[in-house]
């Protein structure tokens, strides 16, 4: 039998070199027999195939594909190559590498043995991307077959690289597709090998609970299922991990009712998958209560079973996440449910467009378990958050949770995207929920691949847990139950404003104020006056006053005082720039106060 995968560019040998490969060819392929055979790689940047050896065989493989001694993609330097890995481990057995190839007319070639036991293996074979070359240096390209006719430069996005290469070099796009036509991988056994079956990849585990795989870019997975015992799952799943080690392909699952993560991947428990630095995996034993459980997988916007832009890894068919039993029997205590929507909602404000900055307060009759489930956006340049939200104590303004980067997890779609999902307590008392956005990347105004939850952009509290009492909650939360005595806030540009507000009893008074100085001197500021007298009993100066967060003038005072019985006046004024929703610099942690309130301290 003739082997149907050929070098292209070869020199033509003499005739009696002819006659002798002929011949040994034909003795070579009367003693062999194919079993599989991937060819073509300009239409598909992956293929496969399965195969199960009956007994221990010597499997003979001709492959042909592209590379360069190692290359930022791929520590192999391959960009089209094969390779094959146990079907029940998923562990690679065999790769084609630069060092294990010779070349062929600027391609690699590999003709070689390789001794195998019985079972089943999966073979693999990808072009994702091609190496070209100019009097510049050389170009990395992913090829992307989505983006029109391969081999059709027209209709591709290379940027700015493609363009160098066309121009001072060989035109890449045309030399990729006439070698990928040529490109793939061809197994032969002995003729005595016995019956050998194929399969198509993946071979499914045995006890297999929930699988979800074959991944593609902006995935978002969210499956829920309930265990009627405790359980051990194994838990096969493979992702991506960023440049700055922040997981961008991956899953988690949570309990349903207390809202913590019992697994998740994370840098500290996967190992490397193989193919790109980036590609990632888990695979171990994981142990379960009886419960309910929600399990997430989500994804960014590349490099994913839809268009790899770097080499896949070695088991690029499980690209996602696999639930499987570690002990038999399994499926009799696992069940797939529908996992609940938002529940006991306290406090929402969702789908925030850009600038803008919203509240909501409520008021706890009692201490209560909360669960904040926010979405927002961190700093492309810095580990800061641009678009987050806070929760403050209404009386006292001081901030009993905030939106730290660091407790954030990745969102789904770009890396940006950023997302909080915890379980807090809170003691009786009167709360506001706080969201901002920055100008860029909001709510129906991406910049970026949006997240898998975009409708959520925003931040909800809910009562959490199963005895939680909606009656616990007030909505409305009234300046009287404050015990606020006069307010002036979200004041705008050159106001000057005045509320009056009378004491039938001396009272202490506390004074919270937020403005503009610099230069140890306020241009936005508040004081009080002794409406008989005109006397000013209270007066807010620089000197007082300290940062109130975001831009450096933003300054605050939070103090408390005696007033005697009486009539007063309350006042604020402010100039022509940096005021409430017109901000010039970053605003205040507590921007709709910008202002002075007095609450009555009982």
């Amino acid at each position: 039998m003739k082997s149907a995968l050929r070098y292209p560019g070869r020199g033509a040998p003499g005739v009696l070199a002819v006659c002798l490969l002929a011949l040994a060819a034909s003795l070579s392929y009367a003693q062999e027999k194919v079993i599989l055979q991937i060819s073509d790689l300009s239409q598909m940047e992956l293929k496969s195939g399965g195969f199960t050896l009956p007994r221990a065989s010597e499997l003979t493989i001709r492959a042909f594909g592209g590379g360069l001694r190692k290359t930022s993609w791929n520590e192999d330097g391959m960009y089209a190559y094969g390779w094959i890995i146990n079907a029940d481990t998923r562990e690679l057995v065999w790769k084609m590498t630069y060092d294990n190839t010779r070349s062929e007319k600027g391609d690699r070639a590999f003709d070689g043995q390789l001794k195998l036991g019985a079972g089943s293996y999966e073979v693999y074979f990808t072009a994702y991307g091609y190496v070209g070359g100019s009097p510049f240096g050389k170009f990395n390209i992913n090829i992307d077959r989505r983006k029109g006719r391969p081999g059709d430069t027209r209709s591709r996005d290379w940027g700015v690289l493609q363009w160098f290469a066309t121009l001072f070099g060989e035109d890449d796009s045309k030399a990729w597709y006439t070698r990928s036509k040529h490109w793939g991988i061809e197994l032969s056994v002995p003729s005595g090998a016995g019956d050998v079956a194929t399969f198509i990849p993946p071979k499914a585990f045995p006890n297999t609970l929930y699988q979800s795989i074959g991944i593609g870019e902006n995935a978002y997975l969210k499956q829920g299922f309930s265990l009627s015992r405790p359980l051990v799952i194994r838990i096969y799943a493979l992702g991506e991990e960023g440049s700055d080690g922040d997981m961008v392909d991956h899953g988690w699952i949570i309990d349903a009712k207390m809202h913590r993560r019992i697994w998740e991947m994370k840098g500290g428990n996967t190992t490397p998958a193989g193919g790109a630095k980036k590609n990632v995996r888990f695979s171990g034993n994981v142990s379960f209560p009886a419960g309910e459980f929600v399990l997430y997988y989500i994804s960014d916007d590349s490099h994913s079973s839809t268009d790899w832009n770097s080499a896949p890894p070695d088991d690029p068919s499980d690209y996602g996440i696999s639930l499987v039993a570690a002990e038999n029997p399994g499926r009799d205590v696992f069940r797939l449910t529908t996992p609940k929507e938002d529940q006991n909602v306290i406090a929402q404000i969702v789908r925030v467009g850009n600038h803008q900055t919203r509240s909501e307060s409520f008021t706890l009759k009692e201490e209560c378990p909360l669960r904040i489930y926010a979405v927002g956006e961190r700093s492309s340049s810095s580990r800061e958050m641009v678009d987050y939200g806070w929760i403050i104590n209404a009386r006292t303004r001081e901030k009993v949770w905030t939106m730290d980067e660091e407790k954030t997890e990745h969102a789904g779609g770009n890396a940006i995207n950023r997302m909080v999902d915890e379980v807090i307590n809170l003691p009786k008392g009167a709360y506001t929920v706080y969201f901002t956005t920055d100008e860029l990347h909001a709510y129906n105004s991406w910049e970026e691949t949006p997240p898998f939850d975009p409708d959520h952009w925003g931040i909800t509290v809910m009562g959490e847990g199963e005895k939680f009492d909606m009656g616990a909650v007030e909505k409305d939360v009234t300046p009287k139950a404050l015990g606020i005595l006069a307010q002036i806030v979200r004041a705008g540009d050159n106001e000057k404003r005045t509320e009056a507000f009378r004491l039938d009893r001396p009272a202490h008074v506390r004074i919270y104020a937020l403005g503009e100085g610099s230069n140890r001197e306020m241009v936005d500021y508040g004081w009080i006056e002794n409406a008989s007298t005109g006397a000013i009993v209270w007066e807010m100066t620089y000197s007082m006053t300290f940062h109130a967060g975001g831009g450096r003038k933003n300054r605050m005072v939070s103090t408390t005082m005696l007033l005697d019985k009486g009539e007063y006046r309350l006042h604020y004024v402010s100039d022509d720039s940096h005021s409430y929703n017109d901000w010039n610099t970053d605003p205040p942690d507590d921007p709709t106060m910008w202002g002075i309130t007095l609450f009555r301290e009982d």
